[in-house]
Formats: structure tokens, sequence, C-alpha cells
């Protein structure tokens, strides 16, 4: 299936131009992540609060790992999620293991 690629929820126009966004699995991942944050942080609750259920949305919304594009875009949005801080290093193994 073919979508479009839009720009991401919440998102300054310098880091919507960023090369990763304009693969749409990684904008996709990276507006689940915005999406959640922004949801959270509106209750009142704690930002720690609100990067762990950003971090989950974005985990969530990543490709699965069926098919030579998906796969590919998994990669790609393990890199990106990765630098955002939706998958720590450390808890990496973990958080695929969640998707499967």
């Amino acid at each position: 299936m073919i979508e479009a690629i839009h720009t991401p929820v919440g998102i300054s126009e310098e880091e919507a131009s960023a090369p990763a966004l304009q693969n749409f699995a990684v904008a996709r991942c990276r507006d689940a992540w915005e999406r959640a944050y922004q949801a959270t942080a509106a209750k009142g609750k704690t930002l720690c609060s609100a990067h762990e259920d950003a971090a989950k949305a974005y985990r969530r919304a990543m490709p699965p790992l069926s098919g030579h594009q998906n796969i590919c875009d998994f990669i790609a949005c393990a890199g990106y999620g990765m630098l955002l801080g939706a998958i720590r290093e450390s808890s990496a193994t973990t958080a695929v293991s969640e998707l499967m």
C-alpha cells in the first residue's frame, strides 16, 4: 500500500526536513511519539511519564518484521528511535521482543 509522506505533528519545519523523516515509516513512528507525549503532558502527568508513554507509542507504530521493505523501514525506525530516545540502547532487545 502506498501512503503519502506527511509532516508529523508538533515538530519544527527544520526537523521536518530531516532526511530520516522523509521515510514514511519513520515519520509515522515520530508522529506517534509526539501525539502520545503531548496527550500525556496535557493530562498533567510528569515529563518522565510523558516520555515513557511516547516511547511505547513509537515502538507500537513500528512496521512489522515481514517483507523486505518493512524490515528496512523497521531498521530505520529503530535507528531514529535510538536517536530520539524512544528506544534505549540498553533495552533495545526488549523493545524488539515487545513487538513480536
